[in-house]
C-alpha cells in the first residue's frame, strides 16, 4: 500500500517544489503535538482517526501514528483490541520512506479510516440464561460452540424402531385380500390445466377418498397410500407405500383426508389401506442370541441389482417363526465351488434390521453392506433380538 504524506497547506507544497527547506511542523508545533504518553493499547471501537483526535488533538494526524507502527498495523483501516501502538518515535523505530508516494497535484483531503468493528467471536451463554422479555425488534443471537451444537445429536435417546421407517417399509400380502380403498385425488382443481389429471399430491394437500364396498372411514383414521405389484411366488403382492393420509371429514359420498407424510409420488387412482399399529419398542438395543432363526432372502422391494443401506429386502421368516420388529439378521455367503476361480467361503455380506412383520415374511432394512450383490435365496441368520 503506498504511504500517504500529509501536507498542511498549499504554501508548504509550493515551498517543497521550489526547493526551499521547509518543515511541515514548526518546532513549537511539533512539541505541541507530542502525546503525553509513549504508547497506547487499542480498545474496542478505536480507530487511528479517533486515537489521533484523542491523543494528538487532531484526527488528521492519524498517518503519524501509522508510520510509527507499520510493524504492528498492516492496514491503517484495521486495528484490533489489545494491539500496542507506539506514539513517540525512538531510535529503534525506522521511519517510513515516502519514495513511493507521488506528490499531489492539489491539496489532498485525507479520508479518515472507517470505524473499527470488533473481531467476530463465538459467544457461549449459560444454558439457563433466558432472553429478556420486551418488545425488541431483533432478539440477541445466541452463539454455539461445537460441543453445544452436537449435544442434541449426542444426547438423543436411542430408538431401535422408527415410525417413519415402519410406515414406509411396505410388506407382502401373503395372498391375503386386504381392504383397499381408492385415492381420488386433490379436491382443489389444478391451476394450470394439462392433458392428465394424475397430478402429484404434496404434503398437507386435502384429497378425496372412497372406502371399499360396505365400509366407511371415520375422522382421524390413518390410511396408507400404496402401489401394488407382483411379489415373490407364493407370497402374494408387494405393497409399496407412497404416503400417509389422515381422514378429516366427509364431502357427500366421499371421505376427505389430509396428506401427512410423503414417501413417494402420490397420484390419483392409487390404493389406500388402514395402517398397521406401530409400537416404538423402547430404547434398549438388540441383544445377541445363539442359534437364531435361519432363512433366506426373498428379494428386494424394488428392482435393484446392487443393495445399499436403507434398501428394503423381504425375507422368508415371519411372526410364525418368532421373528419380531427390531430383530437383527446377517446375510451370509454360502461356501461353494466355482469353475476357473477360487471357492467362496462363509462370510458376511450385509446386516439387516426387521422393520415390518407378517405371518410368513418380514420386511428388513439394510443397515450395513459388505457385498452389495445379494440375490434371492441368499442365506440369512438371526443374530440379535430386542428385549421383550
Amino acid at each position: 500500500m503506498p504511504r500517504m504524506t500529509i501536507f498542511r497547506s498549499r504554501l508548504l507544497w509550493t515551498a517543497a517544489v521550489l526547493g526551499v527547506a521547509a518543515d511541515p511542523w514548526s518546532a513549537a508545533d511539533a512539541q505541541a503535538k507530542q502525546p503525553a504518553q509513549a504508547s497506547y493499547t487499542v480498545k474496542n471501537g478505536d480507530s487511528l482517526w479517533s486515537i489521533a483526535q484523542q491523543l494528538l488533538g487532531d484526527p488528521f494526524l492519524w498517518p503519524q501514528i501509522y508510520r510509527l507502527n507499520t510493524q504492528t498495523v498492516e492496514d491503517p483501516h484495521w486495528i484490533y483490541p489489545g494491539e500496542m501502538l507506539t506514539l513517540i518515535p525512538g531510535e529503534a523505530i525506522r521511519a517510513v520512506s515516502a519514495e513511493d508516494t507521488p506528490g499531489p497535484e492539489a491539496e489532498p483531503t485525507p479520508t479518515p479510516p472507517s470505524p473499527q468493528p470488533e473481531r467476530p467471536g463465538v459467544v457461549v451463554e449459560p444454558e439457563d440464561m433466558q432472553e429478556p422479555a420486551g418488545d425488541t425488534l431483533f432478539a440477541r443471537r445466541r452463539g454455539l460452540d461445537a460441543r453445544t451444537a452436537l449435544r442434541g445429536y449426542r444426547e438423543r435417546p436411542y430408538r431401535p424402531l422408527r415410525r417413519g421407517e415402519f410406515y414406509a417399509a411396505g410388506y407382502l400380502t401373503e395372498g391375503q385380500a386386504l381392504p383397499f380403498g381408492e385415492l381420488l385425488g386433490s379436491v382443489t382443481p389444478q391451476q394450470i390445466r394439462n392433458l392428465s389429471e394424475r397430478a402429484t399430491a404434496t404434503l398437507y394437500t386435502t384429497v378425496a377418498l372412497t372406502p371399499p364396498a360396505g365400509a366407511s372411514y371415520q375422522v382421524n383414521d390413518s390410511l396408507l397410500v400404496v402401489l401394488t405389484s407382483a411379489g415373490p411366488e407364493g407370497y402374494g403382492d408387494i405393497v409399496l407405500p407412497t404416503g400417509l393420509v389422515r381422514v378429516t371429514g366427509q364431502n357427500g359420498r366421499q371421505a376427505l383426508g389430509l396428506v401427512v407424510a410423503v414417501f413417494g409420488p402420490i397420484r390419483n387412482g392409487q390404493k389406500v389401506v388402514p395402517v398397521d399399529k406401530f409400537a416404538a419398542g423402547g430404547t434398549s438395543r438388540a441383544q445377541p442370541v445363539e442359534n437364531g432363526v435361519t432363512g433366506a432372502v426373498l428379494g428386494p422391494r424394488e428392482t435393484r441389482e446392487l443393495k445399499h443401506p436403507q434398501t428394503y429386502l423381504f425375507i422368508d421368516r415371519g411372526s410364525s417363526q418368532g421373528v419380531a420388529r427390531g430383530d437383527i439378521f446377517e446375510v451370509r455367503r454360502d461356501p461353494e465351488e466355482r469353475l476357473g476361480a477360487a471357492d467362496t467361503v462363509d462370510e458376511l455380506m450385509a446386516v439387516l434390521q426387521v422393520v415390518h412383520v407378517r405371518e410368513r415374511s418380514a420386511t428388513t432394512k439394510v443397515v450395513h453392506v459388505v457385498s452389495p450383490d445379494i440375490p434371492p435365496g441368499t442365506r440369512i441368520k438371526q443374530v440379535a433380538k430386542l428385549p421383550n
